[in-house]
């Protein structure tokens, strides 16, 4: 009996034009399973913008301040890094709203200002942050350090998911409201990559979305973190993309209407 040929795993098709040393599971190592792969109905796409929160983002206040202040060598890297994916996501929000796209939002902490709807493990993790650096890793609804950056202010008919957990899908109805909007595809965007980007992306690839991080767009404190998260994703969940990649299809998209 012949032995049957074993087909040869295809990685997802990529503009190499386009590619940047992240843009797309051939810049990672080798994978002996089929990449994640998947066309985009791009009238069914969405932009996901996770977590870019002034606690986070804004050096005046919150994580980013403490960091400036009492561990610059982390700061050099990240803050810089920041700067970068909040332009690019401001790019993309502008595309995606300039062609009628949805847009949605989610922040991070407490829903009860005194912090008692978190789990007892984040509520310990603040406390210890709180006593070794005087700042805590999340703040609660309705303070300054809980709401988006102004650079990427949501608009008044755009939806935001307040979260107390990592992932948007868990302890929120988002689900429901994404499938409510019409919305197979998330282009996924936010701080940080390896938390709360990576826990929403692998749960909405999980509930049957296609899903794209934008590596660029995404942001984390060290930059091997952000690395293996995306290659993490890339293998099994998500796949890749560019700013670039991301604005030229939707381009491509609409001149052909």
């Amino acid at each position: 009996m012949m032995k049957k040929e074993r087909r040869k795993i295809q990685r997802p098709k990529t503009d190499r034009k386009l590619m940047t040393e992240f843009d797309s599971p051939q810049s990672f190592p080798e994978w002996f399973m089929p990449w994640p792969s998947f066309e985009v109905d791009w009238s069914r796409a969405g932009l996901l913008v996770v977590d870019f929160q002034n606690y986070g983002c804004n050096p005046e206040c919150g994580v980013a301040r403490m960091l400036l202040e009492q561990f610059p060598e982390v700061a050099s890297y990240y803050l810089p890094r920041l700067r970068e994916t909040i332009g690019n996501t401001r790019r993309l929000l502008e595309a995606f709203r300039g062609s009628g796209r949805e847009v949605v939002f989610t922040r991070h902490g407490a829903l009860l200002s005194d912090g008692r709807d978190m789990i007892a493990r984040r509520r310990q993790r603040d406390a210890d942050s709180v006593e070794q650096t005087e700042t805590p890793t999340l703040w609660s609804k309705s303070s300054f350090e809980h709401e988006v950056v102004a650079e990427l202010a949501p608009l008044s008919d755009e939806l935001i998911v307040d979260k107390n957990a990592s992932s948007a899908f868990n302890g929120t109805g988002i689900d429901q409201l994404l499938r409510n909007l019409g919305l197979e595809t998330l282009i996924v965007t936010g701080m940080a990559t390896d938390m709360c980007v990576e826990t929403t992306a692998r749960d909405a690839a999980d509930r049957g979305y296609n899903v794209i991080v934008v590596e660029d767009a995404t942001a984390t404190f060290f930059a091997e973190h952000h690395r293996v998260a995306l290659s993490a994703m890339a293998r099994v969940y998500t796949q890749v993309w560019s700013t670039d990649q991301v604005l030229q299809a939707l381009q491509t998209e609409s001149s052909t209407r």
